[in-house]
C-alpha cells in the first residue's frame, strides 16, 4: 500500500475513534490522573472502566494517596478486568493492606492463595467452593469443604477428590453420602473397579430414574469403549427409553455383526429426537447397517442423513457427491468500505486496543447490521463469528457467510508446502482449536491459534529447528501446530482420525483405545466425550474447507 494511502487510512480510522479512547491514550501517555477521573465521570459505562480504575489506583498509591487508591480498588469488579491485570489487582489489594477476605468473597478464584488465613462462615465457604469447583480449583474446594457439615458438602467434596484422581477417598466419601448423585457416581466407580456386586447394590438404592439411567448409560458406554459389546447391550437395555440408549445399542449390535438389530435400534432412536445432527447420525448408521444386509435399501438412509446437520451430514453429502459448504459461506463483500459501527470498532482496534474493540462490539451489538459483521470479518474473524452467532444464530445466512474464513493465507500455504498437509485440514484444526482467536488461552494453558501447550511447543520447536519468540505470534503458532500434526500423522501411518484424537487427548491415551479398522466405529467409541466431539467437528470443518478451497 502506498505510504500516502496508508496515512489516509490511519487518519480516517483515527477520526472514528470514540472520545473516551482518545482520552485513554492521553492518560497512558501522560499519567495525568485528572484525565482518568474525567473518563470515569463522563463515560461511566466504558468497557475498559475497571482496567482504568486499576491503573489509576496504582498511580494514586505511587503518589502516596493510599486512601484514594483503596477507594478505587474496592470499586473494581474483578470479573471485568483484562487477564493481564488480574494478578496486579490481587497484588495491589495486598500492598494496600486491605482485608483479603473481602477480596476473596468478591472473586474466590483470584484470592484463593489467602484461604489458609481466612475465617469464613459455613455459608461463605460453601458459596466460594461452588465458584472454585466450577473453575476446577479442586484442592482449594477440599480445604474449604472438609471442616463443614458433611451432608451439605459430601457430593462436591467427593467429586473434587475424584477429579484429582484420588479414587479411594472419593469412594469413602460417596459411601457415607446420602445424595443420590453421589450414589450414581459410586455405582459407576465400583463398576470401573470390577466390583459389579457392589455396583449393583448401589444401583438398587437409587430412586431417581434419571440418575439411574445416567449411571447405567455410563457403564454401558464403558463396556462399549472396551469392546465388550454384550456387556454394553446389557446395561443400555436397562435404561429408560431415549435417543442415546437406542443409538448406543445400535452401535453395540453393529460391532457384533448383528446388522438387523442394529438397524432396528438406529431407526428406533429417531423416535426420540428432533435434533437434526442426531437424526443425521442415526440415518447414517442405519445406512451402514442396511448396507450389510440390503444395499438397495441402504441408499435412502444415506440421502436422509445428508438432509441434516453436523459431521454425518457432511460425510453423507460428500459420499453422495453433494456440496457441503452452503452458498452463504462463499459470500464475498463487494464493497470494501466499513459501515459506521464497524468503522468505530476498527478504529479502537487500530489504536492498539483489540481486547476493548471486542468488548465494544458486543456492547454495540444492537446497532450492528449484517454489513457491519461482514466488514469486521476482514479485521477479526473470531469477533465476526461470535457476533453473528449472538445476533443471528448458528443457522443464519450471516453466520454461514463468516463462519469459515481463511485468514493468514500466506502462512497457511507455507506451512502446507513445508509439511505436506492440506490448507483445508490446517484451517479445520485451527477453527476448532481457537475459532481463529490469536490470543486464545485454554483452561489447561494451551495458547494461540493452534492451541499449543508450552511443553508441546518446545518439543516441536527443538525437533523442527523453529525459534519461539512469542507463542501467540500467528506464524510461529501455525508452523508449530502444523509440524505437530505432521508428527502425529506419521506416528499413525497417515490415520487422520487417530492423529486428530491424539492432537486433542495425547497419543499415549489413543494407543489404548478401540483397535477397530472401522473409522466411524472408532470415532463413536472414543471414551472421552470431548475428544469424540472434537474429532467430529474437525472433520466437519475439513469437509467444508475442502469444498470452499476447490
Amino acid at each position: 500500500m502506498p505510504l500516502l494511502l496508508l496515512l489516509l487510512t490511519f487518519l480516517y480510522a483515527w477520526s472514528q475513534l470514540p472520545k473516551e479512547y482518545e482520552l485513554l491514550i492521553q492518560f497512558k501517555q501522560t499519567s495525568d490522573p485528572s484525565i482518568a477521573y474525567r473518563i470515569l465521570k463522563d463515560y461511566p459505562d466504558a468497557v475498559f472502566k475497571d482496567d482504568l480504575m486499576l491503573l489509576l489506583a496504582k498511580l494514586e498509591k505511587s503518589k502516596g494517596r493510599e486512601e484514594e487508591a483503596k477507594r478505587l480498588i474496592k470499586d473494581i469488579n474483578p470479573k471485568n478486568l483484562s487477564p493481564q491485570y488480574k494478578e496486579e489487582y490481587v497484588s495491589l489489594w495486598k500492598d494496600l493492606g486491605l482485608d483479603p477476605k473481602e477480596g476473596f468473597l468478591k472473586h474466590p478464584a483470584l484470592f484463593r492463595e489467602f484461604i489458609p488465613q481466612l475465617r469464613l462462615s459455613p455459608e461463605e465457604a460453601l458459596s466460594a467452593s461452588e465458584e472454585l469447583f466450577r473453575k476446577r480449583y479442586y484442592k482449594e474446594v477440599i480445604s474449604l469443604l472438609e471442616p463443614l457439615e458433611f451432608g451439605k458438602t459430601c457430593y462436591m467434596l467427593g467429586r473434587s477428590y475424584l477429579s484429582l484422581k484420588e479414587r479411594e477417598k472419593a469412594i469413602g466419601i460417596f459411601e457415607r453420602c446420602e445424595d443420590e448423585r453421589a450414589k450414581a457416581d459410586l455405582a459407576v466407580l465400583y463398576f470401573e473397579l470390577g466390583q459389579k456386586d457392589q455396583s449393583e447394590r448401589i444401583l438398587s438404592t437409587i430412586q431417581d430414574k434419571k440418575l439411574l439411567s445416567d449411571a447405567l448409560f455410563r457403564m454401558g458406554r464403558q463396556c462399549l469403549t472396551r469392546e465388550n459389546y454384550g456387556c454394553a447391550i446389557d446395561y443400555l437395555s436397562r435404561m429408560e427409553p431415549s435417543y442415546r440408549r437406542e443409538f448406543n445399542l445400535g452401535l453395540s449390535y453393529y460391532a457384533l455383526g448383528n446388522y438387523s438389530k442394529a438397524l432396528e435400534s438406529f431407526l428406533r432412536s429417531l423416535e426420540y429426537t428432533r435434533d437434526k445432527e442426531e437424526r443425521s447420525a442415526s440415518y447414517f448408521w442405519a445406512y451402514k447397517s442396511a448396507f450389510m444386509i440390503d444395499k438397495e435399501r441402504a441408499n435412502e438412509y444415506l440421502i436422509k442423513a445428508s438432509n441434516g446437520n453436523g459431521f454425518y451430514y457432511a460425510v453423507s453429502s460428500a459420499m453422495l457427491g453433494l456440496p457441503v459448504a452452503s452458498k452463504a459461506m462463499r459470500v464475498v463483500m463487494e464493497d470494501e468500505s466499513f459501515p459506521k459501527t464497524a468503522s468505530i470498532i476498527r478504529a479502537i482496534w487500530l489504536a492498539g486496543f483489540p481486547e476493548y474493540a471486542r468488548l465494544e462490539a458486543f456492547k454495540r451489538i444492537r446497532e450492528m447490521t449484517s454489513s457491519d459483521i461482514l466488514a469486521l470479518s476482514k479485521l477479526d474473524t473470531y469477533l465476526a463469528i461470535r457476533l453473528a452467532t449472538r445476533k443471528y444464530g448458528y443457522g443464519s445466512l450471516v453466520y454461514s457467510a463468516v463462519a469459515f474464513p481463511k485468514p493468514y493465507r500466506d502462512i497457511v500455504e507455507r506451512a502446507s508446502n513445508t509439511y505436506g498437509i492440506s490448507p483445508a485440514l490446517i484451517y479445520a484444526v485451527m477453527r476448532q482449536e481457537s475459532l481463529f482467536d490469536t490470543y486464545a488461552i485454554s483452561v489447561a494453558g494451551a495458547k494461540g491459534l493452534m492451541q499449543l501447550l508450552d511443553g508441546t511447543a518446545q518439543y516441536v520447536a527443538r525437533r523442527e529447528g523453529i525459534r519461539i519468540k512469542n507463542l501467540f505470534h500467528p506464524e510461529t503458532n501455525i508452523l508449530l501446530g502444523v509440524a505437530y500434526l505432521r508428527y502425529l500423522l506419521d506416528m499413525w501411518n497417515g490415520d487422520l482420525v487417530r492423529a486428530l484424537a491424539s492432537y486433542n487427548a495425547g497419543p499415549t491415551r489413543v494407543k489404548d483405545w478401540n483397535s477397530t479398522e472401522d473409522v466411524y466405529l472408532f470415532i463413536e467409541t472414543v471414551p472421552i466425550a470431548e475428544t469424540r466431539n472434537y474429532v467430529k467437528r474437525v472433520l466437519y470443518n475439513y469437509y467444508v474447507y475442502s469444498d470452499l478451497l476447490k
